[in-house]
């Protein structure tokens, strides 16, 4: 059965809504990555806007723009609220909802970004709806629990639509395994900003 399209739309990335989908999502904060990269990316995105996503091409360049940020991201560096424990437990408790109707699955919190897996389970929002409330939301309280003011999140985030049980348990041990692979932790287990939950 072919997947039913929402909605398409472009910030700076490229997001693709399928009804009742799941996707795998990743935000970074404000200032984490260095110039030279950045434009690397932003080049990368050009490319990207000029193919269409049902195209095989797109797949392929959207994994390099996320590889590419994510080489990076998992040094830690630029600003990087979530080295701090305060951070973590203020975003931590406030991860649990994403929305109303948006189930938030797996999760974890790197020093610099986030990557979590959501299910749309007939929410009234869209994703990106969804996602512009959670940002404010998150940055303030972040924010406070910081005693800082000012830009959290980049403004643009990294969605994935997940196409199948394989491509699903990939992304679950990719979320499971980053702090491990960046150094954080000899297992997930050990790492305390991380969850898996199974949804019914």
């Amino acid at each position: 059965m072919e997947a039913l399209t929402r909605r398409r739309w472009r910030n700076r990335l490229p997001h693709w809504e399928i009804e009742n989908g799941i996707y795998f999502v990743t935000v970074r904060c404000a200032g984490s990555l260095p110039s030279g990269v950045r434009e690397k990316i932003k080049e990368l995105q050009i490319a990207l806007d000029a193919i269409d996503s049902r195209d095989d091409d797109f797949q392929s360049l959207q994994r390099q723009i996320f590889l590419t940020a994510e080489k990076y991201l998992d040094r830690g560096e630029g600003f990087a609220p979530f080295k701090e424990t305060k951070a973590c437990q203020a975003l931590a408790e406030h991860f649990e909802t994403l929305e109303s109707g948006w189930l938030l699955t797996d999760w974890v919190i790197m020093p610099n970004h986030i990557h979590f897996l959501v299910i749309d389970a007939g929410s009234s929002f869209s994703l990106g709806e969804a996602m512009r409330r959670f940002k404010g939301r998150s940055a303030r309280i972040c924010n406070q629990a910081l005693g800082r003011r000012g830009s959290f999140w980049q403004r643009d985030w990294f969605d994935r639509w997940v196409r199948g049980p394989a491509e699903l348990n990939k992304i679950r041990q990719y979320i499971a395994q980053n702090p491990v692979k960046a150094g954080f932790a000899s297992t997930p287990e050990n790492y305390p900003w991380w969850r898996c939950y199974r949804p019914d």
